[in-house]
């Protein structure tokens, strides 16, 4: 971790990204929406699965090493599926790797294979999609160190991304996640939306900006304002106010496009380099029908001349 020019903290890139996959419609929707993140980019796929420790299954299975050989080869051979979906012009990689649950194992290999961020399946509608994967999520999406990246039910377009939507409000860490999503849009090559999100029952500020630009600058901070605009003086990005008594009264009106995907920030009580979702996110999550990224407190990630692109 370093500081940039404009003091935000900022992780080298290593063009990985890390699917966490199970055999499931779940694990087939992350790998799907890896698939669309990483088509047309640099960048190759790390498709995991997580296989119990030894230690977890000692004294409970009387043949615990046969039991041992015939889970791995079934899960090897579910990885082999995995991989004949991924198309030929994405470098993807299959792994088992152990872990004394799901999300330990994928945050251990994230952390191993020096991942950009973790893609798992999620439900839209719910943030507990499945018993196999929901405490997984809800535990990621309250400790990961990097993005972790919600596929939304049934997941089907082939990418590649096409546009990003970030929200940002009066919460605290508006302005690494306007920088974070300048920074991801611009290097993709895509349409920025920027969207103020003003909920009357949950802001602590009495009165709303009267202009994006406005809020912005109230809640982004300085630097990631002259960023954005820049990009909307360009024609390469957009800002609009949603605004309402609740989450789902302010986001009804919002239109999504194909291939599109929405950026949220962590919570207040994240703590600096650590994901927490927050009250907001989650109902973000329960109503949009695209992928979410969500973004640990503090967090740009950076890509250096000549590294890998994502």
């Amino acid at each position: 971790m370093t500081l940039d020019d404009n003091g935000f903290m900022t992780w080298p890139a290593s063009g990985k990204l890390l699917v966490g996959y199970t055999a499931t419609d779940v694990g087939e929707d992350a790998l799907r929406l890896g698939i669309a993140l990483a088509r047309g980019r640099d960048v190759s796929l790390e498709i995991v699965m997580i296989i119990p420790e030894d230690n977890v299954f000692g004294g409970v299975y009387p043949h615990q090493r046969g039991y041992g050989s015939i889970l791995e080869r079934q899960l090897a051979t579910w990885l082999d599926e995995a991989a004949q979906m991924v198309p030929p012009d994405i470098h993807a990689t299959t792994r088992l790797y152990p872990g004394d649950s799901e999300e330990n194992g994928l945050l251990s290999s994230a952390d191993e294979l020096d991942c950009d961020l973790i893609i798992i399946g999620g439900r839209r509608g719910s943030i507990f999609p499945r018993f196999e994967m929901g405490s997984c999520a809800n535990a990621l999406l309250h400790s990961a160190n990097r993005p972790v990246v919600l596929a939304p039910k049934n997941y089907s377009d082939e990418g590649p991304i096409a546009r990003m939507t970030s929200f940002f409000g009066p919460q605290p860490g508006a302005n690494n996640l306007v920088r974070h999503s300048v920074d991801r849009a611009s290097r993709r090559g895509i349409p920025l939306r920027l969207i103020s999100l003003y909920v009357d029952s949950e802001s602590r500020t009495k009165q709303r900006p009267e202009t994006v630009e406005r809020a912005l600058k109230e809640f982004a901070g300085p630097v990631s304002t002259t960023l954005a605009m820049d990009m909307i003086r360009r024609g390469e990005a957009t800002a609009v106010a949603a605004t309402g008594k609740t989450v789902e009264d302010a986001i009804s009106g919002i239109e999504w496009h194909e291939n599109d995907i929405a950026v949220v920030g962590s919570s207040r009580l994240a703590v600096k380099g650590r994901l927490f979702i927050g009250s907001t996110t989650t109902k973000i999550l329960r109503h949009i029908p695209v992928p979410l990224v969500v973004i640990p407190s503090g967090y740009v990630r950076t890509y250096e001349k000549g590294d890998p692109d994502g």
